[in-house]
């Protein structure tokens, strides 16, 4: 098995080209999050149950308007994941329990999450804070393999 350090430079270069759109596309994800909910349960739940404010009116999230939700976003976050995971993979620094769980974590969290947003319109708007946790556990593991794949493939040398 070859360690992300031990590969070719033009493999090296477009891991690192593809992690940084990745990085950044993820961080844009993020930033649309905080302008529509302001990252708190409150604006979430303004978010999916809408509000009666007659200057920025929201109308509550249709069945419709979840399924298609949920199915972009999990779609595209396992292909991301997916990605990040076999790259992820190759690093030298975390090995055993932890690695296994960095990888496999945000697929647990991808459920939680957008099958949470179901939960959160139809049954209790205070999953908002389990949804908060599980999302930001995801991105926690996002930002760790990204960045430790970005240190070995740029700063450690065969």
């Amino acid at each position: 098995m070859t360690n992300l350090n031990e590969l070719n430079q033009n493999f090296k270069t477009l891991i690192v080209s593809y992690l940084i759109v990745l990085g950044i596309g993820m961080t844009f994800g993020l930033g649309y999050v905080y302008l529509t909910s302001e990252m708190n349960p409150t604006g979430m739940v303004e978010q999916y149950l809408g509000n009666n404010d007659e200057w920025e009116p929201k109308l509550p999230k249709t069945t419709l308007d979840l399924v298609s939700h949920a199915h972009d976003h999990m779609t595209m976050f396992s292909i991301i994941f997916l990605s990040i995971g076999f790259i992820f993979n190759q690093n030298s620094f975390i090995k055993g329990s932890w690695k296994k769980i960095l990888m496999i974590e945000p697929f647990l969290s991808i459920i939680i999450t957008f099958m949470g947003f179901f939960i959160l319109r139809y049954i209790t708007n205070t999953f908002a804070y389990i949804i908060m946790l599980s999302s930001g556990l995801m991105y926690v593991c996002f930002y760790i393999m990204l960045f430790v794949c970005l240190y070995e493939l740029i700063f450690i040398k065969n």
